[in-house]
């Protein structure tokens, strides 16, 4: 029988104690139901097999547990209810990996992945930066503006903020419009296009919907937060046959990577997660900005995202978050050539204005 790994931290609090806990576990992300009650051909064939326990501090463990593939049902959003069902609602379980070998007939990873994101933006031996328009409340043509002046000053690529959706002072058909005419004429005068994102974020009965209008009117990728839109979502738009990049916004998965002993680590998340369904650029909050990531925990995302023991292509990690300029040398030294930096605050906050500041980043990425 085909099973997959999952890898956990598993903490154990005053009175619990592991071994049982490690069944309930078993028990409750397959039968739900007291084993007793169970006939052992089905506990045989269904629950979790628990196989490596290590010891990593008196009540600390990490631990692999093997599970059937044929429990998903060849379906992703069961798979995520096979990851992390009910368990999610008991304390300490905390997933930190997957083994993804058995899986890969059920998900496809990233169409593109880095190799296919250079080829298509021409951009083969350095990292890039990304902007961001915003902020909501800025009209479409006001946008729009914005995009101009990063397109002239060279930047690589620029996204919508991910409070941008379908607002009345700047509806996403005519802001979509409006970014990808502009920087279709920015071209005519830098010879080198900017990259358009735009949010696609909606319900999941009306995304397709959006990401089909987005190629319509001229996007070159799209941006969703795959918490609100769903995982599954992220993965048809990345099989779609209109072949627009995804960047995977983290917005709504704090609770997910917040608790040390509980939830995802980051580098799962985001890195492993978000790549397995789909994603091409995965953004994250940079350590030193506005959140509270450790160093530690960027680097394993980046390495999560970037590994070649994956089955699926390696994908962009977006670090942002409060990513400065002048820090760009700095971050590639520490994150390599492989990583596209997120501007957003320190390019408006330029005295020169959004062109140069995106020209002292055209030339720091290309020195």
């Amino acid at each position: 029988m085909d099973r997959f790994t999952v890898q956990y931290n598993i903490t154990c609090y005053e009175g619990e104690n592991i071994d049982e806990k490690l069944r309930w576990i078993c028990l409750e992300q397959s039968v739900e139901l007291p084993e007793e009650v169970v006939p052992q051909k089905i506990l045989d064939k269904v629950t979790g097999n628990v196989g490596q326990v290590e010891q990593q501090s008196e009540n600390q463990f990490k631990v692999h547990i093997d599970w059937p593939v044929e429990n998903i049902g060849n379906d992703a959003t069961q798979f995520l209810n096979i990851l992390y069902g009910n368990i999610s609602l008991k304390r300490g379980i905390k997933i930190t990996s997957v083994d993804w070998s058995s899986l890969t007939g059920l998900l496809k990873g990233a169409r593109f992945g880095i190799s296919g994101i250079r080829e298509e933006f021409g951009i083969h031996d350095r990292a890039m930066a990304c902007g961001v328009l915003k902020p909501m409340g800025l009209s479409a043509d006001e946008l729009s503006v914005q995009a101009k002046e990063f397109a002239l000053g060279g930047i690589d690529m620029i996204k919508d903020d991910h409070g941008l959706a379908n607002q009345s002072y700047a509806p996403f058909e005519e802001r979509v419009n409006r970014v990808a005419e502009v920087l279709q004429k920015a071209m005519t005068e830098t010879g080198i296009l900017t990259r358009y994102f735009p949010n696609i974020t909606t319900a999941g009965s009306k995304l397709m919907q959006q990401y089909e209008l987005a190629a319509d009117l001229g996007a070159d990728g799209v941006m969703i937060i795959p918490e609100l839109c769903g995982y599954e979502s992220m993965h048809e738009l990345a099989q779609s046959k209109l072949d627009l990049p995804v960047i995977a916004h983290p917005a709504f998965s704090g609770t997910f990577v917040t608790d040390p002993d509980h939830g995802f680590t980051p580098s799962f998340l985001y890195g492993e997660l978000y790549r397995a369904f789909g994603a091409d650029f995965t953004v994250y909050p940079n350590t030193g900005g506005r959140f509270s990531f450790t160093p530690e925990e960027c680097n394993d995302l980046n390495d999560s995202a970037r590994t070649l023991d994956s089955p699926f292509k390696p994908i962009f990690p977006m670090p942002g978050g409060g990513m400065k300029r002048e820090t760009i040398p700095n971050w590639i030294k520490e994150y390599g050539k492989d990583t596209i930096f997120l501007l957003g605050a320190s390019m408006l906050q330029h005295p020169g204005g959004i062109r140069k500041a995106s020209e002292e980043v055209k030339e720091i990425l290309q020195n």
